[in-house]
């Protein structure tokens, strides 16, 4: 029986998103940018707040295992701010899930029934240059391929 709960368990983790994506919709709950309304925003700013407020006292208590593992990681790979700031970012980010629920709320009555905003030429442009920077293409000039050219008969 035992076995039979910790593969349920096991796959009922592998369902979790990543905590990048976790890390992102919290970013995305409390930006503005975002298009989400401050019913939305409101709630989610404020857990994070408090969040990252408990976790200051965490972040204290902590300190000392975190130092101690800290100087056991490579010299250049050290990050102090990732191991004595991390249950605060921990709880700062669980905190702005409390605006999950309002995101809910407000897709369904608002943003489901909205059209995007066009892409202006700028903010193509823009992401056009994030995703060369991001995927390294180092082949210069690109030829493009859509639309097709034309016969030189005109066909």
């Amino acid at each position: 029986m035992r076995a039979g709960r910790r593969i349920a368990a096991c796959a009922l983790l592998a369902l979790l998103p990543a905590c990048t994506q976790v890390v992102r919709y919290t970013e995305a709950l409390v930006d503005e940018r975002s298009g989400r309304a401050l019913f939305t925003r409101l709630p989610a700013t404020v857990g994070a707040t408090v969040g990252f407020a408990v976790g200051v006292p965490v972040d204290v208590v902590a300190f000392v295992p975190a130092w101690l593992l800290y100087r056991t990681q490579p010299q250049e790979t050290r990050d102090p701010v990732s191991w004595f700031l991390f249950p605060s970012f921990v709880l700062w980010k669980v905190g702005a899930l409390i605006g999950t629920p309002f995101d809910g709320a407000e897709w369904l009555v608002w943003r489901s029934w909205q059209e995007r905003p066009p892409v202006s030429p700028q903010e193509r442009e823009a992401i056009e240059r994030a995703w060369d920077d991001r995927l390294h293409y180092d082949e210069y000039p690109v030829t493009p391929i859509h639309p097709l050219p034309r016969a030189a008969n005109g066909d």
